[in-house]
């Protein structure tokens, strides 16, 4: 299990946190459906490590990719993000006979780039019950032509019953969405069906990239989320990031997303059917928090969204937030304290017991709750006090039959993490395991553990460890082979 291949990932989280989509929708079923340009592949980052957003299906839509192009990224994305609880659909037989666009073969071959090889099909045939889901009324998000949804309506009037609203990415006219050009008909069908229709358009002023992404390296966070990790990747190409960045100056299709995200931030202009986006800065703020958060979000049960006043912070820990959450963003902050005031001891393998639990729920895209947990760490401080940093990070307890131990010979500071038969161990590091064992030596050779200064120079290791080892540093890790069912 030692000295295995480090894999990098890249995350953060730069914006304080917005007022997401109102609780009767954090639940609602989503259905993407989607023609796989790179604007669609940046939005099905932000959606595919969302907290909230329950993603039941996804349709691949003939487009600006073709359908079976569209329909194999779409394979190897779900594989990247290791979503195989989304059901995927191939596109309807009856995609219309349109002639590609030009720049089809440049978005495939774009976004196939950004991407891991080709897996085992996962693709279902297309079917109209792929917008219908058993858990209520399904929120279809259409990031392409409407043909999709066109067809289900023919083959299957009543499912328009099955749908609370379709939010549309463009305009409702020819003229301005290519969307609806490339199959007017499809919009009419959908209209005439009386399916509630969303318009999502942009407004240059406020649906604008940020000015900063066209000049120097794209940075969007710590780089630790897949999502965020994928789109650098997706624009790391020239040619791809000036397609993106200043052949679409403004957001697009993500739009639809954001606006499920925080409705707040559109306006309906005297129309309710057709928004847009009222604040540059939150807009990107917005953006910015969802690629980067991963699916780590803990849903606050006591306390208000937020920051907690300093007030109620030990000195130590005020003088160092600031740093702290730059450094390592608002989950890890807020999941630390919550670790440090249960543990009662701010030592330091209970705060890389958080580190490790965030970076094993970022690898494996895992929301909270999510994971089956097996520590490897032999009983006994300071090792095992890692696990109660694992244990409140990934919510990941013993109560919920989700986390055990076994410890391995010789000892080790491993755990092990499955998500969607899936499963990866993380193992500390040696050499930040031995400056661990080297401080903790130098402090008893000054004092005893009876010794108030032995006890304050364990909290400031702690303390630097919070601040300075970041968790995409500290870990070797190894992917098994996923399991079967």
């Amino acid at each position: 299990m030692r000295r295995l291949a480090k894999l990098l990932i890249v995350c953060v989280c730069l914006a304080s946190p917005s007022a997401l989509a109102h609780d009767v929708e954090l639940q609602a079923p989503v259905v993407i459906d989607t023609d796989m340009g790179l604007d669609d592949a940046v939005t099905l980052a932000l959606a595919l490590q969302s907290p909230w957003a329950n993603i039941v299906s996804i349709v691949a839509c003939e487009g600006a990719s073709g359908g079976e192009k569209g329909v194999e990224n779409l394979e190897r994305l779900l594989h990247l993000f290791n979503r195989g609880d989304i059901a995927l659909f191939a596109p309807s037989e009856s995609s219309v006979a349109q002639a590609p666009p030009p720049f089809r073969a440049f978005a495939e071959r774009s976004v196939a780039a950004a991407l891991p090889e080709p897996t085992e099909p996962i693709r279902r045939p297309f079917s109209a019950e792929a917008y219908t889901s058993a858990n209520g009324q399904t929120i279809v998000l259409a990031l392409g032509p409407l043909t999709n949804l066109a067809a289900a309506l023919r083959a299957k009037p009543e499912i328009k019953e099955s749908i609370s609203r379709v939010i549309f990415a463009g305009a409702s006219t020819p003229d301005e969405s290519w969307n609806v050009r490339f199959d007017p008909e499809a919009l009419g069908v959908v209209q005439a069906a009386g399916v509630p229709l969303v318009f999502v358009t942009p407004d240059q002023r406020s649906s604008r990239k940020p000015e900063a992404w066209r000049a120097g390296e794209l940075s969007f966070g710590q780089g630790t989320s897949i999502g965020e990790s994928f789109v650098k990747g997706l624009l790391s190409e020239p040619e791809v990031r000036q397609h993106y960045l200043e052949q679409f100056e403004s957001f697009h299709d993500e739009l639809v997303f954001l606006y499920l995200a925080d409705q707040t931030l559109f306006w309906g202009k005297g129309r309710q059917d057709l928004l847009l986006p009222n604040s540059r800065l939150g807009i990107g703020n917005l953006f910015m928090r969802l690629l980067s958060d991963g699916r780590q979000g803990k849903e606050r049960v006591v306390f208000v969204e937020g920051s907690l006043p300093d007030g109620v912070l030990q000195r130590d820990v005020r003088e160092r937030k600031a740093r702290i959450i730059v450094n390592h963003g608002q989950t890890e902050w807020f999941a630390q304290l919550l670790l440090n005031e249960l543990h009662e001891h701010l030592g330091a393998y209970s705060v890389i017991g958080v580190k490790m639990g965030l970076r094993a729920a970022e690898l494996l895209n895992a929301p909270q709750h999510g994971m089956h947990v097996i520590s490897h760490v032999k009983p006994g401080p300071p090792a095992s006090c890692l696990n109660d940093g694992v244990i409140v990070a990934t919510g990941c307890t013993p109560g919920r039959a989700l986390f055990s131990s076994q410890p391995l010979e010789p000892p080790t500071v491993a755990v092990s993490f499955e998500y969607n038969h899936r499963r990866i161990t993380l193992e500390l590091k040696d050499e930040y395991r031995l400056k661990i064992k080297n401080r903790i030596t130098q402090l008893l050779e000054q004092y005893t553990l009876e010794d108030h200064e032995y006890w304050h120079g364990v909290r400031e290791l702690g303390l630097d460890i919070w601040e300075n080892w970041h968790r995409r540093d500290l870990f070797e890790m190894v992917e098994q082979a996923q399991r079967q069912e």
